[in-house]
């Protein structure tokens, strides 16, 4: 699903889809170690430096839900995969994989080359 971060908080981030949010613990923001920096009110990715920030749009996958009345049913989503979380991310996701199948094809290639 496709949503907007309205709020973060030191255990993750609040997404809104909709009429419901759903939320994004940290351990399911991406695949890297992420701290929360309260001062930027941001998340960071050690390794990756991937930044999160209040009003980036995101892509997340819906991981758990727990129904209530109105609206106090509950949404848990994440963001771990490839070709989910904001959207440089999944550019970056397909721009990668578009490189490794041409370094596929190009290895492929090389080798048919080899065996004539």
């Amino acid at each position: 699903m496709e949503g907007d971060i309205v709020e973060l908080v030191d255990f993750g981030a609040f997404c809104r889809l909709g009429p419901l949010d759903g939320l994004v613990h940290v351990s399911q923001i991406c695949d890297d170690y992420i701290s929360y920096e309260q001062v930027g009110n941001r998340f960071i990715g050690k390794e990756t430096g991937k930044i999160l920030e209040v009003n980036n749009e995101v892509r997340a996958k819906v991981i758990a839900v727990s129904l209530g009345t109105g609206r106090s049913g509950k949404l848990g989503l994440s963001m771990r995969q490839k070709f989910l979380g904001k959207y440089e991310w999944i550019e970056a996701d397909v721009e990668e994989e578009y490189a490794s199948k041409e370094a596929k094809k190009s290895k492929a290639t090389d080798e048919e080359e080899i065996e004539e």
